[in-house]
């Protein structure tokens, strides 16, 4: 197994989105949907709130999940309640714009978290390494403190939670507690949700709210397109997947970003000049200098000393390299053959 002890350290270039205000791209008929609070069949405020969440059909943006379900589990159980601003990829900041631009339904969100898991500690965590000059993170927001996290990629949630003690912690993403806080004092059905939209070939890079539902080219045309982009990403630059049909692509509860980008092919497929930087990063501990020849030169045989199996999809060894040659794929490519022609345990290569 590997040892995710090694990871890079990246500084986020999130400007000119992350200053700019938040706006609302929303449906009106959506965004009008109230929640019927008058009959709620619960014995006591706590068993209201996760009541609520489940009506509202809130879900943190961070794993997908129903929010009611999470803070379910943390009922009475709770130590402290910990929002996340983290953004952790380049250009992506809409969990932190929204930590910044809406911060009382973020405290109110964190509040209610707390009332449920019976605590009275909370702490909100943003990603340390921002070089952003023209926007001041808070040492607190609404006197609730702010821990800057540093760790490196890919994130490692365990050693960053370490940084608030011992004891059980209700980690939830900022959006979902905006959107617990407008469910609870405003009886709001959660329709939208926080999106970043940036890329050489955005007129206006900003983080918008927008509704659930609404395909990716809508968004995109928002916000402005100043040129044809050669390839449109959902999520993040480093584990983001590529758009094939944008006015087919609808924004989920869980689509951090849409970068859209401009290529320049003669930048592009240099030849691998052996640097070793992606094995210096690697976080898994692998040489995908290595993995990638063998599989451009279609030398798979030679692959099953290098563990290609272990690959765990981050994207990094694709980002840092300064060939900008297509690693990352060409290791996955590597990882399925690996898994479906060699033994894990080291017995040579299977019968298939």
């Amino acid at each position: 197994m590997p040892m995710f002890s090694k990871g890079i350290v990246l500084a986020q270039h999130k400007e000119p989105a992350l200053s700019r205000p938040i706006l609302r791209f929303v449906n009106p008929m959506m965004d009008n949907q109230q929640l019927d609070l008058t009959r709620l069949a619960v014995q006591n405020e706590q068993e209201a709130i996760i009541e609520v969440a489940r009506l509202a059909q809130i879900v943190d943006e961070r794993d997908g999940k129903p929010l009611y379900k999470v803070l379910h589990k943390a009922l009475n159980k709770t130590d402290i309640v910990i929002a996340d601003g983290v953004d952790d990829e380049p250009y992506v900041s809409s969990r932190l714009a929204p930590l910044l631009a809406l911060r009382t339904e973020v405290a109110d969100g964190i509040e209610l978290c707390c009332r449920v898991g019976g605590c009275k500690k909370s702490a909100i965590m943003v990603y340390k390494m921002i070089t952003d000059t023209e926007t001041r993170i808070p040492r607190s927001i609404e006197k609730i403190k702010v821990t800057k996290i540093r760790g490196g990629y890919p994130a490692n949630a365990g050693a960053r939670l370490r940084q608030f003690g011992p004891g059980k912690k209700l980690v939830v993403g900022a959006g979902a507690l905006i959107h617990l806080a407008r469910a609870v004092y405003k009886a709001k059905k959660q329709t939208s949700a926080f999106v970043t939209v940036a890329g050489n070939c955005v007129t206006n890079p900003m983080n918008i709210e927008v509704s659930v539902g609404m395909t990716v080219m809508q968004v995109l045309e928002r916000c402005g397109l100043t040129e044809e982009p050669t390839r449109i990403v959902c999520g993040g630059s480093m584990t983001g997947i590529s758009v094939i049909d944008p006015d087919k692509t609808l924004v989920t509860y869980t689509t951090k970003a849409i970068l859209a980008v401009r290529e320049n092919k003669g930048d592009m497929h240099y030849a691998c000049i052996g640097c070793g930087v992606c094995e210096r990063d690697c976080p898994a501990g692998l040489n995908p200098m290595y993995i990638y020849r063998f599989v451009q030169t279609s030398y798979f045989a030679n692959l099953e000393p290098f563990d290609a199996h272990l690959c765990i999809g981050c994207g990094t060894c694709s980002y840092i390299c300064p060939s900008k040659l297509e690693v990352a794929a060409n290791v996955l490519a590597a990882k399925e053959y690996a898994l479906s022609h060699f033994d894990p345990a080291g017995e040579g290569e299977s019968d298939e």
